[in-house]
């Protein structure tokens, strides 16, 4: 008799009520299971499964004959009239049986439910409500709901707490003495208009040489966060802070965050600088990395200085003072820029959008993002400061985090080339990087551009964190290139900041060209360190991006509006994904209702229809991303957060 075979992997289940395990061996297909075989397993759970005999050797079949790892025991749900709650995950199987509930728990209302007994044969899983979220569809209510979901942390520990109150005191006089003093250098902050803390400032000076030397400023957290302290503890756990339209879920409490870490003007400020030297050509001389102290004397905002350097604002007495390094920096600004884009940089542009809310917190509009001139100024100098001090790391061998970008594989490579060709461009395979720049730039205002540009994204793998610094940055095109500027809200920096505290010698403010000797660090727990943050982050995108979508459906449901253009942001077998323009929400047009307008979902070219075949039918035509249909609003279902659209036809009109 042959053995068969067992496989241990993390179930996940689908609406149809089956579900698929993802094995944990890697380059093994998933395996399905049948709804009668899932053994009592939640989604999420790491389960042993035995494959069984199939008629398709292409789909392997399994059942769950152990569980070997709960993924989790808290699940938001629907409290029920009888005393039942169901999950608000609809692909989740099971009826909760409700032991004990919090009194504020009324039926109607979504709940935080904790399982204590997990379901087994012949018994449905039981447990206790322990939160009432609110009224099923309210906006305070589904951002919860999305919190719970991803187990997002919103109170600090009280040791986290005592630890912060601890650190709001006067700069010791000794810490001065330390660093170099920057405090009658001018230095300024420029942030969005609602910026909750202000982690990086600039300066800039000419030189008699005629060089002009810029201060990137970036406040010192690890000076307060110290390696292992409870506050370390619970920023590396946290990773990242998450931004919503009506609040932030931080990484560090707010005595440090938005106190005395934050660099608000007129308050001296612990900070490390990097002073980067730039002839006028823009080719940067040299760098140099110390510990500093600062005094910012303005926080600018993004409109303001767009205001300022086109002319449009009549500056304050107290500003005009910096409006000559404010117009340096913007000018050497968009020198970097054209040089970085003349190495090979790529820029993508899609469209970006925030929440607006009234003073009651509903969300009444939605506003694209600008990236102008003034948001530039910034993000040059961000840049150029990240990719020194990585160099600066690489050549000393400090044990960091890299911020490693990998080029796309060779076969996504071969797909946006066939694509790029479709829409008419011209491209040889396999498709170069300047190339690629090439025809981004020329499709820029035209129909097809929104198209290329998301093609070009879903062509790239994610940025990540790693130890290893020889990878680089493929959209950027650095060599090395790593995360400085905001220790505030991201743990890499602020560990990066960390790792430097140990390289400076204690009597010098300004880090040495080269090290005695290299820091030891554990290198697996770097590598677990950097597969941590890059997964939180990922974990902190998809809150924001799914309250940011509860947000454009609520507007999009007080509109009234019936039908809309849509652009396809994903096809798969099953369906195709599409955006409503203005809107930014997603929808599942499904196959059977593109085959009953005479669609296939399926992936073709722009303009491309396949040819008849003799005595067979001409397949029916497929869609490509970024393509702008017309759909109508079947349904709005706040709760389920969910938009139900029917498939209209094509569009002639080009996506905004």
């Amino acid at each position: 008799m042959k053995e068969q075979k067992h496989l241990t992997g993390i179930l996940r289940l689908t609406r149809g009520g089956y579900g698929f395990v993802e094995p944990d061996e890697i380059g093994r297909d998933h395996i399905y299971v049948p709804h009668d075989c899932l053994g009592g397993a939640l989604p999420g759970d790491r389960v042993e499964v035995v494959l069984q005999r199939s008629h398709d050797p292409l789909r392997p079949v399994g059942k769950v004959v152990a569980i070997k790892e709960r993924g989790r025991s808290r699940f938001v749900a629907y409290f029920l009239s009888n005393g039942m709650a169901k999950p608000e995950d609809d692909r989740n199987p099971y009826i909760f049986e409700v032991e004990k509930a919090v009194k504020a728990a009324k039926p109607g209302m979504k709940v935080l439910f904790e399982i204590s007994r997990f379901p087994s044969e012949g018994r449905k899983p039981a447990g206790c409500i322990v939160e009432a979220l609110g009224p099923a569809g309210a906006p305070d209510t589904e951002t919860a709901a999305i919190l719970a979901n991803y187990d997002v942390p919103l109170v600090f520990p009280a040791e986290v707490k005592r630890e912060a109150r601890a650190m709001a005191r006067p700069i010791a006089a000794a810490e001065y003495e330390r660093r170099l003093d920057l405090r009658q250098l001018a230095t300024f902050t420029i942030d969005p208009d609602d910026a909750r803390d202000y982690d990086d400032a600039l300066s800039c000076e000419d030189r008699p040489d005629g060089t002009i030397v810029v201060g990137v400023h970036i406040a010192d957290v690890s000076h307060y966060v110290q390696p292992g302290s409870c506050l370390d503890k619970e920023a590396r756990r946290r990773s990242t802070s998450i931004y919503l339209p009506e609040r932030v879920i931080p990484m560090l409490p707010e005595e440090l965050a938005n106190d005395i870490c934050s660099l608000r003007p007129g308050e001296a400020r612990l900070t490390k600088t990097v002073f980067l030297r730039y002839d006028t050509a823009g080719r940067r001389l040299d760098y140099a990395i110390h510990r500093s102290v600062i005094r910012s004397r303005k926080r600018f905002t993004y409109r303001q200085v767009t205001a300022l350097l086109a002319g449009k604002r009549r500056p304050a007495a107290h500003v005009v003072p910096l409006l000559s390094s404010l117009r340096r920096l913007h000018e050497l600004a968009q020198c970097l820029r054209q040089q970085r884009i003349a190495r090979g940089s790529v820029e993508l542009d899609l469209p970006d959008f925030k929440v607006i809310l009234d003073d009651s917190g509903n969300a009444v509009r939605l506003e694209r993002c600008e990236h102008d001139f003034s948001h530039q100024l910034v993000e040059e100098f961000m840049l150029a400061a990240n990719q020194a001090v990585a160099e600066w790391c690489f050549d000393n061998r400090m044990p960091v985090l890299y911020r490693v970008h990998e080029p796309p594989l060779e076969d996504d490579l071969l797909d946006l080339a066939h694509f790029m060709r479709a829409c008419g461009y011209a491209c040889t395979l396999p498709l170069r990087r300047e190339r690629l720049n090439e025809i981004l730039r020329a499709c820029r205002g035209k129909p097809e551009e929104h198209a290329i540009h998301l093609a070009a994204l879903k062509s790239f793998p994610q940025a990540v964190y790693d130890p290893r610094g020889d990878i680089g940055h493929y959209a950027l095109n650095f060599a090395r290139y790593l995360h400085f500027t905001s220790p505030i809200r991201r743990y890499p920096d602020l560990h990066l900041h960390q790792m430097l505290d140990a390289a400076f010698w204690p009597r010098n403010h300004r880090l040495p060209q080269r090290l005695r000797r290299p820091l030891l660090h554990d290198g697996d727990s770097l590598k677990f360190l950097g597969q941590l943050a890059s997964r939180q982050e990922r974990l902190a995108m998809k809150v924001e991006e799914e309250v940011k979508d509860f947000r454009g459906l609520e507007i999009l449901n007080r509109s009234g509006k019936k039908v809309f253009n849509a652009v396809v942001t994903g096809i798969k077998d099953f369906g195709i994904f599409v955006e409503i323009e203005d809107y930014f929400v997603e929808g599942l047009l499904p196959r059977q209702m593109l085959a009953s307008k005479g669609f296939g979902s399926r992936e073709e070219m722009p303009g491309h229809r396949a040819p008849s075949l003799a005595g067979r039918r001409q397949p029916k035509p497929g869609f490509y991303l970024g393509q702008v249909v017309r759909v109508r609003i079947r349904h709005i279902d706040l709760a389920a957060r969910r938009c139900e659209m029917e498939f209209l036809g094509l569009s002639t009109a080009p996506h905004k």
